[in-house]
């Protein structure tokens, strides 16, 4: 499940929103060096996305639940674990514009100091939207 939260940064005061997750036909990922986001549609990865569909013991997600059983019972490439599938998917990727890398792991930042979550407070008057 993917989120949209406001924040209030502690260490510079800039109010904004951090998107984290992806949703049932998308994957988010964060620049390792200034946080910018990108997301990257399954039907954009591919054999890659199909692989690890293949090698889940269930759904991806519960409501694209028959779309994953025919790629499980027709898809006839390797299964990929969940390791596998974020180093196959971020080598995809080019470059963040900065020169940093996207990445499944790094963490959203501030956009004002590059500060990281637990340097934020939320934003009593901010949104918070989940989506999938």
């Amino acid at each position: 499940m993917g989120s949209i939260s406001s924040h209030i940064c502690r260490a510079c005061g800039t109010r904004f929103t951090a998107r984290g997750g992806g949703g049932f036909f998308f994957d988010l990922l964060h620049c390792d060096r200034c946080g910018a986001t990108r997301s990257i549609g399954h039907q954009e990865l591919g054999d890659v996305h199909l692989g690890f569909v293949k090698g889940l013991p269930g759904p991806y997600a519960l409501a694209r639940a028959g779309i994953d059983r025919r790629i499980r019972e027709t898809y006839e490439g390797k299964p990929l674990t969940r390791d596998e599938y974020h180093a196959a998917a971020e080598a995809t990727l080019d470059a963040c514009p900065c020169g940093g890398r996207l990445t499944y792991g790094a963490p959203a930042r501030c956009p004002g100091c590059r500060s990281t979550p637990e340097q934020w407070d939320e934003d009593p008057d901010g949104a918070q939207i989940f989506y999938d």
